[in-house]
């Protein structure tokens, strides 16, 4: 089911994701979109870069059929952007009524700021003095006629509560951290919501059977085995494996002989396998010229 999903969301995207659809992918996954699916549901991604935490929220996301938001970190991008991508992000959710994610990593924290702000989501649905006079009128235009529809008193107190507990049932906030270093830790402490108001799911290095599973999606379209050497592209699949495990289990010793951290994350392994490919393909093409000369 999911996979076929993942093919739906690539015949219509025009940033097709290329993901392996192993059992711990899915699980996180299914993990996501029953977040998602809450009133009042946040999650908070945790693992190193390359895990997979954007694309996974983004396909859960298209399988719940919700709207998915994310900055974009330009040269200039500063407070006076982040407060405009805010307020668009508000008004969907809550004057729209759009089931939207809001997707924000750590390296999207151009000023430490923009936690502040994103705390005040998480624990009231609202940013203090981030909606102007024209902001609260087009607010109160729009929900005036749900209100009024639904029975509800109309005055200015009641339409801005009304407008923010819609923010906090239509907007799902996905944050994507990564648990490394000294700054994360104090970033939990002073931004306490980033935990309470959020479910945490940890991304932690991928099992065996991933490793096994994106490798040969990777030599799926490489010509390896023959006659002579039919069981070849197994080898080479159980020595990328072996590779990869044999480099964190280094790490490991590494951190506890020296105490100095070696990250060997799930992006390290997709270039391995492309790096082979790359070589396989050189070696194959300078041999066949030499055959020819």
């Amino acid at each position: 089911v999911v996979e076929e999903y993942l093919e739906d969301y690539n015949s219509v995207s025009n940033a097709p994701m290329r993901l392996v659809m192993f059992l711990d992918a899915i699980e996180h996954v299914s993990r996501i979109t029953r977040v998602v699916r809450l009133p009042l549901g946040n999650a908070l991604l945790l693992g190193v870069g390359g895990s997979g935490r954007q694309s996974l929220t983004r396909l859960a996301a298209y399988m719940e059929e919700y709207e998915v938001f994310q900055i974009e970190i330009a040269k200039n991008y500063g407070q006076n952007e982040w407060r405009e991508d805010l307020r668009k992000v508000l008004k969907k959710a809550g004057l729209d009524g759009k089931d939207t994610v809001f997707i924000f990593t750590d390296t999207q924290i151009v000023q430490e700021s923009y936690l502040e702000d994103i705390n005040n989501i998480l624990n009231a649905g609202e940013v203090p003095n981030l909606l102007g006079n024209e902001d609260l009128e087009a607010i109160s235009a729009g929900i005036r006629p749900i209100m009024m529809a639904q029975g509800l008193p109309v005055t200015k107190q009641a339409i801005y509560t009304f407008f923010v507990n819609r923010v906090r049932n239509y907007l799902h906030l996905v944050l994507c951290f990564s648990p490394i270093g000294d700054a994360f830790r104090q970033r939990l402490r002073m931004f306490p919501s980033l935990v309470n108001c959020c479910t945490i799911d940890w991304f932690r290095e991928w099992p065996n059977e991933a490793l096994k599973s994106v490798a040969l999606s990777f030599f799926r379209d490489v010509e390896m085995e023959s006659e002579a050497q039919p069981n070849l592209l197994a080898g080479v699949v159980e020595t990328c494996v072996f590779i990869h495990q044999s480099v964190e289990r280094r790490s490991k010793v590494y951190y506890d002989e020296l105490r100095r951290h070696n990250y060997v994350t799930p992006t390290s392994y997709l270039e391995l396998l492309g790096t082979f490919i790359r070589l396989l393909g050189e070696k194959r093409t300078e041999i066949m010229q030499g055959r020819r000369s």
